[in-house]
């Protein structure tokens, strides 16, 4: 019984150590690979990523504009009326700029003029307004337009303050300007220009004397060179 017992021992280590000698060297050799595998300083992964072309819309850096605007002023007891204007500006930093303006108009009638039989209070001549002026403006808020989903146009918005001279039913007046500027560029050197603007002078014509409030609306274009 003891002899059998053993047999069957010595039987059992044997196939222990036949299978221990089999399933070792893989072990072994798969740690020698994954070694090998992590240490291999020129190893690349294939990576698969879209990429995108992205163009910059850069503008140029013109720093002369010359603009001309078509609109209508509001002349204060003489109605609203056509407007013509141009500029010329020259942008000191990229958010600063000076700007030569001049614009002109025709005064309608006055209420008073409709309703009472009376000689008009101003002649032809004296119904045409001049300004010319210089105004200093500040680029508040550069943006986009957004024309689908693919198309944007550089945008900027800015305000404006000056100061100039009014021709006016026969007499001169200092004006101050205020203006709120939106400009759309179309190309580089091509803006796409809409602005309102508020020329204060005081004036006597109507036999008061009183501070006017003149707005103007305008579109138009300008050119950078």
């Amino acid at each position: 019984m003891e002899i059998r017992f053993q047999r069957i021992l010595l039987a059992t280590s044997l196939s222990l150590l036949v299978t221990l000698s089999l399933v070792t060297p893989t072990r072994a050799s798969e740690s020698v690979e994954l070694l090998q595998f992590s240490e291999d300083p020129t190893g690349e992964v294939d990576v698969d990523v879209d990429r995108r072309t992205v163009v910059e819309d850069i503008l140029d850096n013109e720093n002369f504009e010359l603009g001309v605007q078509l609109g209508v002023m509001s002349i204060e007891d003489f109605e609203t009326n056509g407007w013509v204007s141009a500029h010329f500006a020259y942008h000191i930093t990229e958010f600063f700029y000076a700007k030569a303006r001049y614009g002109q108009s025709e005064a309608g009638q006055t209420s008073f003029e409709k309703l009472v039989n009376v000689p008009p209070l101003l002649t032809d001549e004296q119904r045409k307004l001049r300004y010319y002026g210089l105004n200093i403006g500040y680029n508040l808020m550069p943006g986009e337009v957004f024309l689908g989903r693919d198309f944007a146009l550089n945008s900027i918005f800015s305000i404006e303050l000056g100061g100039g001279t009014t021709e006016f039913a026969g007499d001169e007046k200092f004006t101050v300007n205020l203006t709120a500027n939106y400009r759309v560029f179309l190309t580089d050197w091509l803006t796409w220009d809409i602005a309102m603007s508020d020329y204060i002078f005081d004036t006597s014509i109507t036999g008061e004397n009183k501070t006017s409030h003149n707005l103007n609306f305008t579109t138009g274009f300008a050119f950078y060179f």
